[in-house]
């Protein structure tokens, strides 16, 4: 059975301490889906591009922390039907 992941708030993002945010858990299984090391990185990236997060390099979460939420809740609810990057892809680009 898929991982379930809680839902993302704009605030998780500017949290220090206490329980982990779910968004930590989601990078981590785009870098799974991604292959991990430069590959999960990349795929990360790209994932949450697809899923509408506008930022840089150089642009934190917390700097665009509604459109980062909404980003990886988007993601967040894709993967727990997918299995494979390329299914991810698929869904964020509206095909599933």
């Amino acid at each position: 059975m898929a991982k379930e992941y809680t839902e993302v708030h704009q605030d998780d993002f500017m949290k220090f301490g206490g329980e982990r945010p779910s968004y930590l858990d989601i990078e981590d299984e785009l870098m799974s889906l991604g292959g991990h090391g430069v590959a999960g990185s990349a795929f990360k990236k790209e994932a949450l591009k697809l899923a509408g997060w506008t930022g840089g390099a150089l642009t934190t979460y917390a700097q665009r922390p509604v459109v980062a939420a909404d980003a990886f809740n988007k993601i967040r609810k894709g993967l727990p039907q997918v299995s494979s990057a390329d299914e991810l892809r698929d869904f964020l680009k509206g095909s599933i």
